[in-house]
């Protein structure tokens, strides 16, 4: 417990189990009891700006708080408030504290069985030897470089102004809703839509962003509910992993989304010791959270949409035909599709267009129960565009199976050949 920062595990995760089902403990900004907590929290973290991690006192956040658990978890959430960065500006030196170290030790170890008499001595005769590395460094710049690199000496700040305690308690609040989803199974939006947002809408909306961030998904819709599951780290990899940051940034970016077809529910299957549990967030229960926290590292979209962009950008020339871009989602047996493109003939006859732009081992294998569930229903008119390096995973579903390839810019794909099919 010494403000570390990233999603907190599973272990500080405060629940209770009634009936089955999972209800995570939320704080409440509404509370004055838990407002008070946080502001205390909020205090002790003001108290030691400036001061080195290694010197603060985290153990004495539990007596603040009166919980073991929830103190730990808030330390976690501070993270994102609050920061440790080294003393002062690097010097701008090209040689690391590491490497400066073990250079110096060697230097120590080459004149002297590892020991020095005189400390003060020995560094000098080590800068003076090493001024081309050091420059005009001086001898105190010098010794707090050695151990810059050292987390324990890093100095406590602020990462904007002073949090107030509803900002705490968003963060905390986040914090379980991420721990949760790192330890899903399945995680599926559900809702009826609304008159801003039609089933149809919501669908589109909600898959785009599935897509661009590389989620394995399947969906069911019939004439008043649409659901979308996507699948959780514990059913793709057994264990969390850091795609459950992909599933927090989908629930920040979907809950717009949310927010307009007005009623709703996420549904988590949550993985603990004992089993494997159902969690369920409505628009009515889901607390006060923070939309903007950050993960660890950037996420950049697995698939490149810029190759849809340039396949449309040349198919839509073609007068054999009309080319629909994110067209209404289709439903075959109750099964949801969301094809990229809808080619329409003149005659009325559609065929559905999928790119697969990247491959996991997961990802194959839905995809390929998926199709293979879409044909055994007797839904013809599927066209796949494929990656041609992942094109092998592809080549016996069934349906008709054309490859790609970026070379720089330019989109080299088949285009004669899957006009000649689509217009036979």
């Amino acid at each position: 417990m010494d403000g570390v920062k990233g999603m907190f595990p599973r272990k500080l995760l405060r629940y209770r189990l009634r009936r089955g089902v999972i209800y995570p403990h939320f704080l409440d900004a509404g509370d004055p009891e838990h407002i008070r907590m946080a502001e205390g929290v909020v205090e002790f973290y003001e108290a030691w700006l400036g001061g080195e991690r290694g010197r603060i006192p985290f153990e004495e956040l539990i007596y603040e708080v009166g919980d073991d658990r929830l103190a730990k978890g808030l330390s976690y959430a501070m993270m994102h408030l609050y920061q440790f960065t080294s003393r002062g500006a690097e010097p701008g030196l090209k040689i690391r504290p590491l490497e400066l170290r073990l250079r110096l030790f060697k230097a120590v170890g080459s004149t002297k069985p590892g020991f020095s008499e005189d400390r003060l001595r020995t560094l000098k005769e080590f800068i003076e030897s090493h001024q081309e590395e050091l420059g005009a460094l001086s001898l105190e710049e010098v010794e707090e470089y050695l151990w810059s690199d050292d987390p324990r000496g890093f100095i406590l700040s602020r990462r904007a102004g002073r949090p107030s305690p509803e900002e705490v308690i968003r963060c905390y609040n986040m914090e379980v809703l991420d721990t949760i989803l790192s330890n899903s199974k399945m995680i599926t939006f559900s809702t009826k839509g609304s008159r801003k947002m039609p089933l149809g809408t919501f669908v589109k909306r909600l898959v785009r962003m599935v897509k661009e961030l590389g989620l394995i998904y399947e969906g069911r819709m019939n004439d008043d509910l649409a659901k979308v599951g996507i699948y959780g780290p514990i059913e793709l990899f057994g264990r969390p992993t850091r795609y459950a940051w992909r599933l927090s940034t989908l629930f920040n970016r979907a809950f717009p989304v949310l927010r307009e077809a007005s009623s709703w529910t996420l549904e988590v299957m949550v993985h603990l010791r004992r089993g494997d549990f159902p969690c369920i967030l409505t628009n009515e229960n889901l607390p006060e959270l923070s939309g903007g926290l950050k993960p660890p590292e950037p996420l950049k979209p697995i698939f490149d949409s810029g190759v849809e962009e340039r396949f449309y950008n040349i198919m839509r020339t073609v007068e054999s035909f009309r080319v629909l871009r994110e067209a209404e989602p289709v439903i075959v047996g109750g099964t949801l599709i969301v094809p990229d493109f809808v080619i329409e003939r003149p005659d009325g006859v559609k065929y559905y267009l999928e790119i697969i732009g990247y491959w996991r081992p997961e990802y194959t294998a839905k995809k390929r129960a998926k199709l293979q569930e879409l044909e055994r229903l007797g839904f013809k008119n599927i066209i796949l565009l494929v990656d041609h390096e992942y094109s092998r995973y592809f080549e016996d579903i069934g349906y008709p199976t054309f490859t790609y390839k970026m070379r720089g810019n330019r989109l080299e794909a088949p285009y004669g050949r899957i006009v000649k099919l689509i217009t036979s």
